[in-house]
């Protein structure tokens, strides 16, 4: 069930996008730069969710203007506490370097994700400044082996970006949102507090991210 309302939000997603291109007529997020095509994008995003942080590196290919293909490599763990960096009182001499807490005990999970990115023709542009904006989004897939300690953790979970970026000549900024079913406690690993992991989760998440086309 959750599939198929996920493949159709997808659609729905594509038709849009697909709509608005056609009857607008303006400039997409170009590929041209400097009498060229570059249709390869390394991009870099990081953000936090319910859980913690979360980061992904990865490179986008655009056969068109306003479709590409994206596969990316990250992680997403929790954040260290405060109080576990225990750096100690500083007045001693030198003393607070060895109080330094290398707690190892927090949850953390690599991820690879494959996606889709569709991206919108421009909505604003900031001539002055050379910037076009424009929206997008990217459905796509996550596959994660399960954290330390988990069992039987979900490793296939879908997975939603939107948002809106920013072309300067080969340069892309990013500001976005996401929502996933993608769970740092699948499988129910032991977290830093002690207690059980979840299961059946969605998890939402907001990111900055940074491109280069190449």
């Amino acid at each position: 069930m959750v599939i198929t309302r996920y493949v159709y939000m997808n659609r729905i997603i594509i038709f849009l996008i697909l709509s608005v291109s056609a009857i607008t007529g303006v400039s997409a997020q170009t590929l041209d730069i400097d009498n060229e095509k570059k249709h390869f994008e390394f991009s870099l995003t990081a953000g936090l969710n319910n859980d913690g942080w979360q980061w992904d590196a990865g490179i986008v290919y655009f056969p068109i203007q306003y479709v590409g293909m994206k596969a990316s490599l990250g992680l997403a763990g929790e954040i260290k506490e405060f109080g576990d960096w225990n750096l100690g009182p500083w007045n001693d001499e030198d003393d607070w370097l060895q109080d330094y807490d290398r707690n190892d005990d927090y949850t953390a999970r690599f991820k690879f994700t494959p996606s889709l990115v569709l991206r919108t023709p421009r909505i604003v542009a900031w001539r002055q400044q050379g910037l076009n904006f424009h929206l997008f989004a990217e459905p796509g897939i996550i596959l994660s082996p399960g954290a330390s300690g988990s069992r039987r953790a979900k490793t296939f979970s879908w997975d939603l970006k939107t948002g809106i970026n920013a072309q300067f000549d080969e340069m892309v900024f990013t500001i976005g949102y996401g929502i996933t079913d993608f769970s740092l406690y699948s499988g129910q690993p032991i977290n830093h507090h002690g207690l059980p992991g979840k299961d059946n989760y969605i998890t939402h998440s907001v990111f900055i991210g940074f491109g280069y086309k190449f």
